[in-house]
């Protein structure tokens, strides 16, 4: 589920969990409207099919399958690990642990009444073992099983675990628990996963004590296999994200290369992403890669979801934090907000990665925005079960010379004219029309024009995005305006000039400085510049050099 950041802002984090409202034991979670805009309070709905979170709005919302939405809970803390029940007649979540200084609480609601059972739990993770819900308690030596009726099980481990054990994800006939390993035998930051049946016998996912970076664990919609997202950076400004699965009583697991197609190379995110989404669909998953919002800008297309089923991938869209699939056709996107991090209210920053609008697409295909500052959302598992195989989508390819700059503004008509015919002979390897458009050029571009290597080069330069200049545009715009692949800075990169670097391969600058993140900006050689000549005229001037 959404994380909040920690690091830097914990101290901001304990303050908002002070501030949120508080919710008694067995209080009514039903019966008034989501305030993201739904159903007016008392009107009919269907069963429930998706689940989602509004941290800010402290509630849980439900949807049916035509996209009705009510209240399902108040929140009295950030929810952590919402889940639903194999058979979608309850939730379970645990109170985040930096969002409750009084200790934290496992709340589970029957979806039918609205009835929701809190129960003050010292635990961590949460996951449905059958229809009881599952959790392990902080000193990793019993498992807690919560069922229906109120009452509560302990069941001691066979094994004791650590400290930081933490139930990952839920199953048919046992729990996965995530268990820290010790840091002089395996590194920072890596588990072990064991599985815990109901009598509390603990085996190890076969080899044992084989290590892996844990973030989040989902169980399969047939409670047989489980995925999980890691992040083997163990939280510092790198990071090697990838999705992960098991199968319950079978050795070992699958670990897919990560994607090394257009989408991501563009997105440039083939040397370092987190997963920022995950969901079970069908038989196969829905998987999410981006940025990182503590380190690294994080425009829409930086996010590229793919599908993977039998260790292949299939790129889906960009834009989205995360996509979930249902039966019939319904779908759910977490969309990524146009221009995050600045825009966003103070407490919007202290979640990670980012909070956005939540678009429900029903059978018929109509979509439409469920709620607002949406942080999760998940299917139940018959709607998960359910799900088609995505169909997808082309990769993203550049044609022509772009309309925008490297800051999103229109490029002049008359430079931009230029420039296509620049390409267009240049693409045709039409030497001799080249030698024409640069009559005004310097020597050393003359010259590269003569190879092949040369045209093919300018061919690149020009799918870039130009940079506006006092009299007239230089591609890449990198040329004219640096860029930091760091958040919140004067000169932070848009989304135009990271897929330039990543175009045109720009390595990242020998020094940072004044920044902290790498600063990107090209070679002498990566510069051509159009500038506007007496009379308004277009003219080709070779080379760019501030």
């Amino acid at each position: 589920m959404n994380r909040r950041v920690t690091w830097p802002r914990r101290a901001a984090a304990l303050l908002l969990g002070a501030a949120l409202l508080g919710s008694g034991c067995d209080v009514p979670g039903g019966g008034d409207d989501a305030s993201s805009g739904g159903s007016a309070p008392g009107a009919a709905h269907g069963a429930p099919v998706l689940a989602f979170v509004r941290p800010l709005a402290r509630e849980i919302v439900l949807a049916d399958a035509v996209g009705r939405t009510w209240r399902g809970a108040r929140l009295r803390a950030a929810a952590d690990d919402v889940r639903w029940s194999p058979d979608g007649a309850a939730l379970a979540w645990i109170d985040d642990e930096n969002d409750s200084p009084g200790g934290r609480r496992l709340h589970r609601l029957d979806v039918a009444t609205g009835r929701e059972r809190t129960t003050p739990c010292p635990c961590r993770g949460v996951g449905f073992l059958g229809d009881e819900a599952a959790t392990v308690t902080t000193d990793g030596d019993a498992l807690l099983l919560f069922a229906a009726d109120g009452r509560v099980r302990r069941a001691a481990l066979s094994t004791t675990l650590g400290d930081y054990a933490t139930v990952a994800a839920g199953g048919r006939g046992a729990v996965t628990i995530a268990d820290l390993l010790p840091e002089e035998e395996a590194g920072r930051g890596q588990y072990q996963l064991v599985a815990a049946d109901r009598s509390g016998t603990v085996r190890p996912f076969l080899p044992a004590r084989a290590p892996t970076s844990f973030q989040e664990g989902l169980a399969s919609p047939d409670g047989r296999r489980i995925a999980w997202r890691s992040s083997d950076s163990g939280g510092a400004c790198w990071h090697d994200g990838n999705a992960l699965l098991a199968t319950y009583g079978e050795k070992g697991r699958q670990e897919p290369e990560r994607p090394a197609d257009a989408a991501t190379t563009r997105a440039l995110l083939k040397d370092r992403a987190s997963v920022t989404g995950l969901a079970w669909a069908g038989e196969g998953l829905t998987v999410t890669f981006g940025p990182d919002l503590g380190c690294q800008a994080v425009p829409p297309e930086r996010f590229v979801s793919y599908y993977l089923r039998d260790g292949r991938w299939s790129f889906i869209g960009s834009g989205m934090r995360a996509v979930g699939y249902g039966a019939e056709g319904r779908a759910a996107r977490l969309l990524v907000p146009e221009r995050p991090g600045r825009r966003q209210e103070k407490d919007e920053r202290l979640y990670f990665p980012v909070l956005g609008d939540l678009e429900f697409t029903d059978r018929r295909g109509e979509r439409r925005v469920l709620g607002s500052r949406v942080s999760a959302f998940v299917f139940t598992p018959a709607e998960s079960a359910k799900a088609a195989v995505p169909d997808p989508v082309a990769q993203p390819e550049r044609i022509g010379v772009a309309g925008t700059t490297d800051r999103g503004e229109p490029v002049p008509a008359h430079l931009r004219a230029l420039a296509q015919r620049i390409r267009d002979a240049a693409e045709a390897d039409d030497a001799a029309r080249l030698r024409a458009l640069c009559d005004h050029c310097d020597d050393e571009t003359q010259a590269a024009l003569r190879t092949a290597d040369g045209r093919r080069q300018m061919v690149r330069l020009l799918s870039s995005h130009p940079g506006r200049t006092e009299n007239g545009i230089v591609f890449p715009g990198l040329a004219a305006h640096r860029c930091v692949d760091e958040p919140e800075q004067d000169i932070t990169c848009t989304a135009e000039q990271l897929h330039d670097i990543a175009l045109l391969d720009i390595p990242a600058a020998d020094s940072s400085e004044p920044y902290g993140g790498q600063v990107y900006e090209p070679e002498l050689e990566q510069r051509l510049q159009l500038r506007s000549g007496s009379g308004g005229k277009a003219l080709w001037v070779g080379r760019y050099g501030p």
